[in-house]
């Protein structure tokens, strides 16, 4: 009998493919299928260590998706396989996967906007709060600053931190100009895969709290009421009650919104797990299904309450890691028959297994949120000439609605996404000092330079 590598080796060269492929979906069937019993029963028991150690359960709006994952989950630790009962779960699970999204999402909008406020309230504080200003030349400042830029050999890392230096900075740059710069990158996605340039489009959107997230998932109260306050605020008559006030709602707001981000991550990933399970079972092999049996008492004794992890897990420490290996040094071969062999494929009537692999290596890698299916197409001149000049419109318009020191915090952070255009040492210095020079005071001087130092740990 071959092992497992002769098998992939001969589908890679193209050998007994009728004989290969199907025990090659079996194997890989089996591995994602037991990785995701694993991995869900484990994520479970965080679950229920994190809720005991807070003291708190989950927010009551994500409670509801957990309550709908746990019907859903009995098909999981049933030893029988049920076809309907599985494809209707699997069908709840897609659906349950989108909400989560969209919720987080939601949530993102709130750190993105959260961002925003942060920049303006640290770019005040010198009003309010005691700033030790130290003695020390622009020119000194600047050395040190590009001491730090240039100390490594790094250049992705060396762009990064012209990027954070230019949005610590006081921006200068005028509305004309940050539009040309906008303009000039999106022309550069001409041509390239049309999800890059969809995605850089919701970067600078996200960067400049251009997204609006749609009512039916933007429902967390506690966090848009605080937003409200900030957005409210006029920031150009603070006093120091309300300075210390807007403080106060944004380091709330800040933590609530990590706290739902925190908890849709762990639904998401219980999610994937339950999914990736429903999809590969009636696949497993013999084997393997005997083990998953052993898998559901495990995962059912977490569910009834039974907290000596210790013991639960005893018999299958260290297998995760064991299987999550295993999967990565196999599971490049779905994209070698995918690509080569999809004929042979139909022929053996493995299509719904192969795509349900391909799916599975998106649900049990480690990006939780990862799409399920791939967009391939390029993008077209006027797809691209209409999302570029979308963007330029809800861009001014949004800055000739809002104050200086918001159209300031926004700049800053387009900054930060935007290419670097300096292409030198020199041109990074003179930038650096030119924009202490232009200070308005000793003040605003110090709080941009402690917010660069406030990033030297950060890389």
């Amino acid at each position: 009998m071959s092992t497992i590598k002769q098998t992939e080796n001969e589908i890679r060269k193209g050998k007994n493919l009728t004989e290969n492929i199907p025990v090659f979906v079996t194997r890989m069937a089996s591995l994602y299928g037991e990785f995701s019993y694993l991995n869900l029963a484990m994520q479970l028991s965080l679950l229920a260590e994190r809720n005991e150690e807070d003291g708190n359960e989950l927010n009551k709006h994500n409670k509801e998706i957990y309550d709908e994952l746990l019907e859903i989950l009995q098909l999981v630790t049933s030893d029988s396989f049920d076809p309907d009962s599985y494809k209707t779960g699997i069908e709840k699970l897609i659906a349950l996967r989108e909400t989560i999204r969209h919720r987080m999402e939601a949530v993102t909008n709130y750190v993105d906007k959260l961002v925003l406020y942060e920049y303006m309230l640290k770019r005040l504080s010198s009003s309010f709060e005691t700033v030790e200003i130290e003695r020390a030349t622009n020119d000194e400042l600047a050395g040190e600053i590009l001491r730090w830029i240039f100390g490594t050999s790094d250049n992705a890392v060396i762009n990064e931190r012209i990027r954070t230096v230019c949005s610590c900075l006081p921006v200068r740059l005028t509305k004309s100009k940050i539009l040309d710069m906008v303009d000039s990158v999106f022309s550069l996605y001409n041509g390239s895969d049309k999800k890059a340039l969809d995605n850089f489009d919701y970067m600078l959107r996200s960067a400049s709290g251009l997204i609006k997230s749609d009512e039916k998932y933007d429902i967390y109260e506690n966090v848009k009421e605080m937003l409200d306050e900030l957005e409210n605020a006029d920031y150009s008559a603070l006093d120091e009650r309300k300075y210390w006030e807007l403080k106060d709602d944004h380091r709330l707001s800040a933590s609530s919104s990590q706290d739902l981000a925190d908890e849709l991550e762990q639904l998401m990933g219980l999610t994937n797990s339950v999914l990736a399970v429903l999809l590969t079972r009636q696949y497993f092999s013999f084997e393997t299904e005997t083990r998953a049996r052993d898998y559901s008492k495990l995962i059912s004794e977490i569910l009834s309450g039974n907290d000596d992890y210790d013991a639960l897990f005893k018999d299958v420490e260290g297998k995760v890691e064991e299987l999550s290996e295993q999967i990565q040094d196999e599971e490049s071969v779905i994209a070698v028959i995918n690509s080569q062999y999809s004929d042979v494929v139909s022929q053996l009537l493995l299509d719904t297994p192969m795509k349900r692999l391909f799916i599975c290596s998106r649900l049990c890698s480690e990006s939780t949120f990862a799409e399920l299916a791939d967009d391939l197409s390029k993008t077209e001149y006027d797809y691209l000439m209409n999302l570029r000049q979308a963007f330029k419109d809800d861009l001014t318009k949004l800055m000739s609605n809002s104050n200086k020191l918001m159209n300031r915090a926004i700049t800053a952070q387009l900054l930060l996404e935007l290419p670097v255009m300096m292409s030198s040492r020199n041109e990074v210095m003179d930038y650096v000092k030119n924009a202490l020079m232009n200070c308005r005071d000793d003040a605003e001087r110090q709080v941009s330079v402690n917010l660069i130092r406030d990033c030297y740990g950060e890389f």
